[in-house]
């Protein structure tokens, strides 16, 4: 995966293709695989609304929020363990950050630390859940500082890989003035 730009006809390919997908998945069959994942119908319900976006792009209307949804839940579904463990750790991180800052007197100035220790304690979560994921696939990790930095890049290139081609073939088309 390269983040290189794309052409015109390359984007529309991509667009087209990532067209058809949303069209064979019904709104209703969206709903519903939501809310077998475990989500709760109100969040279901947040992102059905996602799902009803679209976009007027010359004589065709794209389901840009399905297309990101789906995108979303491509990503999930490849990175399972990572996003469990950045969602466990950021429970963790705002518990612990909100006894840091419900300390009278103390609190508020330990504000700052509290939002750091949060990020720290997510991060450990999304690598750890990344370092599971390497294994499932049967990929070694390399231990101290050196695997560390590895996993956090593998972490960051992949989020932004997703963000960069969505962001390159839907907003390619989409100009408002």
């Amino acid at each position: 995966m390269t983040a290189r730009e794309l052409s015109l006809a390359q984007s529309n390919l991509k667009m087209a293709l990532w067209q058809a997908d949303a069209d064979s998945m019904s709104s209703s069959e969206l709903y519903v695989w939501l809310v077998d994942s475990g989500l709760s119908h109100e969040v279901a319900i947040r992102l059905h609304e996602l799902i009803s976006f679209t976009k007027r792009v010359g004589s065709k209307v794209i389901a840009i929020g399905k297309i990101i949804l789906i995108k979303i839940i491509e990503f999930v579904k490849e990175h399972r363990n990572l996003v469990i463990g950045a969602g466990i750790g950021a429970a963790v991180a705002a518990a612990v950050s909100s006894l840091i800052t419900s300390v009278p007197f103390l609190g508020q100035v330990l504000a700052p630390v509290a939002a750091a220790l949060g990020i720290a304690i997510t991060a450990v979560g999304a690598i750890a859940g990344h370092r599971l994921d390497k294994r499932d696939r049967g990929i070694q990790s390399s231990g101290g500082v050196i695997g560390l930095a590895e996993d956090i890049v593998e972490i960051a290139k992949a989020f932004f890989q997703l963000v960069i081609d969505v962001f390159n073939t839907v907003f390619r088309h989409v100009i408002t003035a």
